[in-house]
């Protein structure tokens, strides 16, 4: 038997609340669609001052079918046959209205929302919070009809080819990969090598998404700010290999680079604030601040430097999604973390600071949770800890620079080996004389 108490009333109140989001949603959408249609609105004599919708699908009607779904599982408990009789219901009552109203530019976005309600409401008593994302979800949804009718004619075919694949990597391809790992000392597995490949061409598809949207130019400041919360390994690879297939985007390449590479800076030291606390956070701060200046600083140069040669000029954009060149550099990526993993096991952990160079060829962040930990764990000097840090962000962005040589060519490589190692002179400089 339900007893009523105060859990339950939230939870129906809860289940009125989403109905009436979506359906506020729709009422609205209706109330504009006649606007444009030059129908002068009727307004209701009610004191909420909503035009009236003539019986169409709106807040109420959405709440009382959300609320309907929610009272289905409450009063059926287990028995399944109250949902399905519900749901059976409203799908009936839902379709003879979309017969009776519709018409030949009407679609059948607001009767398929309608649906959904009951189902929310069902759901919000098994998860409510996963009832209050997908309602969220749905809302979001119906609200973004202009904005999707404004982009559909800017959309190329190569677009939607791209994010296809994109998609087809993420959700099919990747989690057939096995986690376990075949290596020898346990470092790489092969879906570890798919997230490589994966993220590579993501950062590439989000750099030809922002170059769409926002210019080339704006784009490629974008890409560096964005993709360094990822890799800033990653960006420098997908970057250079524009920069060698059209020279013309040398400069944008660099600063995205550049950008990225400040961005790790910021990260690295947010994690080591987070794990170690303001005990290493304080040595940390001159050193990293000053790697991130100078970055900041000459990112800033060759962006006016290219924007007085380019007078406003567009870049082209290049074809969105490169799966075969992806996978070429994640296995190479892959690489540098075997090397680094055999010399660890060969050689030993001769020291804090063999190690943190070592491991930093692969990946900043693990060395830097880890020596952050032991700040506490282990009595770690915090200065020793910054200055292991920060070797380790020295060690990644000699591979860095190595990568942008390589793939980019030397006119690419040659100024960012300049800025990166500029940067990486004054953070050592700084941790040195700290220690």
């Amino acid at each position: 038997m339900l007893s009523l108490d105060l859990s339950t009333l939230k939870e129906a109140a809860m289940a009125v609340a989403l109905g009436l989001m979506m359906g506020l949603e729709r009422e609205r959408s209706g109330f504009e669609r006649r606007q444009e249609g030059g129908a002068e609105p009727q307004l209701r004599r009610a004191t909420d001052g909503l035009p009236a919708t003539h019986g169409s699908l709106g807040a109420r009607t959405f709440a009382l079918l959300t609320l309907l779904g929610w009272i289905s599982v409450k009063v059926g408990g287990a028995n399944v046959a109250m949902p399905i009789a519900v749901m059976a219901f409203a799908t009936v009552m839902i379709g003879l209205y979309y017969f009776e109203t519709s018409n030949s530019d009407r679609g059948l976005t607001t009767e398929i929302a309608a649906l959904s309600a009951p189902l929310l409401g069902m759901l919000l008593t098994q998860d409510a919070l996963l009832a209050v994302a997908v309602a969220v979800i749905v809302t979001l949804l119906l609200l973004s009809k202009p904005w999707i009718r404004a982009w559909i004619p800017k959309l190329h075919r190569e677009d939607l080819i791209a994010s296809i694949q994109l998609l087809i990597v993420f959700a099919i391809l990747l989690p057939m990969l096995p986690i376990r790992a075949l290596d020898p000392w346990g470092v790489l597995s092969p879906r570890k090598v798919g997230w490589m490949v994966a993220l590579i061409a993501s950062v590439d598809f989000m750099g030809y998404a922002l170059s769409r949207v926002l210019g080339s130019r704006r784009g490629a400041l974008m890409t560096g700010l964005v993709g360094g919360l990822v890799s800033s390994t990653i960006v420098t690879v997908t970057m250079a290999r524009l920069a060698r297939e059209d020279d013309s985007l040398r400069d944008e390449g660099q600063v995205a680079v550049l950008l990225a590479c400040a961005v790790m800076g910021l990260r690295v030291g947010v994690l080591a604030a987070v794990v170690g606390g303001a005990t290493l956070a304080r040595p940390l701060l001159l050193p990293l601040g000053a790697m991130v200046l100078v970055l900041l600083g000459t990112s800033g140069w060759i962006y006016r430097a290219s924007a007085r040669q380019a007078h406003g000029e567009e870049l082209p954009v290049r074809n969105p999604f490169h799966l075969k060149r992806a996978a070429a550099w994640g296995l190479a990526l892959a690489t540098v973390i075997l090397v680094s993993a055999a010399a660890r096991a060969w050689f030993g952990d001769r020291g804090l600071m063999l190690t943190a160079g070592l491991s930093g060829l692969a990946d900043v962040d693990p060395i830097t949770l880890a020596v952050s930990s032991q700040v506490h764990s282990m009595n770690l000097p915090a200065a020793t800890a910054a200055l292991a840090i920060v070797l380790a962000i020295g060690a990644n962005t000699c591979a860095k620079t190595a990568f942008a040589w390589v793939s980019g060519g030397r006119a690419f490589g040659r100024r960012l080996a300049g800025a990166l190692g500029a940067s990486l002179a004054a953070a050592l400089l700084v941790a040195w004389i700290q220690r």
